[in-house]
């Protein structure tokens, strides 16, 4: 049996027999205790496996499969499905589908539930599957800009995630955060531009739950964390490029990847390209 996707655990975190073709994945970005994976799935094979973290799983087509011991075929039809740490799964399919996977550890829903061990996901309702979707859609899409962000999106969407999973609705009274907190907040955002900022991170900064830090962010500075983290980033951007740096150097210290992140993020908040940027700031000092 093959490991689905590369972390550590005693299982892995799905046990196939017939490796699928892997197209993205979050392991370099490094999500706070959960795990990102899109694949093509093989024609046929086997899975023999007792989950250790929930898995949501999104296929594109139908499958066949039949349980351990049973000669009858079932279709498994597209859309999500959640597999609950503990539950087993043996069983053959047929048939390929690209699939989308995420998973997530026990003890970081749990965290993001604010410890209460009561607190289970659990599949969701219509109302709720649907607004699954684009946020599925979002780690995706992230995943394939290469995380302009950092890990900064990735564990928002799960925070946001985990919270529609949750079996429990707590009332949601409006959460704003405080001058002093939002002055910590754009401090340390400041000053760690060059890194990849964890939710957590800001959570504590506030001195908030993480997903309680997400409502009073958006309500307070009109946008999401990651948002104003690339925000500011490109601000630093313009600062640099008006001081003479190199546009390698710039995408370093501003925490992009590489010159051609920098160069996509900066269009999208800009307008146009920073090479373009430093020839406009040229001609007005003339």
């Amino acid at each position: 049996m093959r490991e689905l996707a590369p972390l550590p655990g005693p299982d892995g975190l799905f046990r196939v027999s017939a490796a699928p073709r892997f197209l993205a994945d979050s392991a370099g970005v490094g999500w706070q205790g959960a795990f990102f994976t899109e694949v093509i799935g093989a024609p046929e094979g086997t899975i023999d496996h007792a989950h250790e973290r929930y898995c949501l799983v999104r296929m594109d087509a139908p499958v066949l499969n039949r349980q351990a011991g049973c000669t009858v075929w079932q279709t498994l039809l597209p859309g999500l499905q959640l597999a609950c740490p503990g539950q087993e799964q043996h069983l053959h399919w047929r048939g390929s589908s690209r699939s989308e996977f995420l998973f997530i550890a026990p003890e970081r829903a749990q965290q993001l539930l604010d410890g209460a061990p009561s607190h289970r996901l659990a599949a969701p309702d219509t109302a709720r599957l649907r607004a699954l979707n684009p946020l599925i859609d979002a780690l995706r899409l992230d995943l394939a800009a290469r995380s302009p962000a950092g890990r900064l999106v990735g564990d928002s969407l799960v925070a946001g995630i985990v919270g529609l999973l949750s079996a429990v609705d707590r009332p949601r009274s409006l959460a704003v955060l405080d001058a002093r907190a939002q002055r910590r907040l754009v401090d340390y955002v400041d000053a760690h531009l060059d890194q990849s900022i964890p939710l957590s991170q800001l959570a504590t900064v506030a001195g908030l739950g993480e997903r309680h830090l997400l409502r009073a962010f958006r309500t307070t500075m009109g946008c999401s964390p990651h948002q104003y983290l690339l925000a500011r980033r490109v601000e630093r951007a313009k600062a640099r490029i008006a001081q003479g740096w190199p546009l390698a150097s710039i995408a370093q210290d501003c925490g992009f990847a590489d010159q051609s992140q920098l160069t996509r993020t900066f269009r999208q908040h800009a307008g146009t390209t920073p090479g373009r940027w430093r020839v406009r700031i040229r001609q007005d000092g003339h």
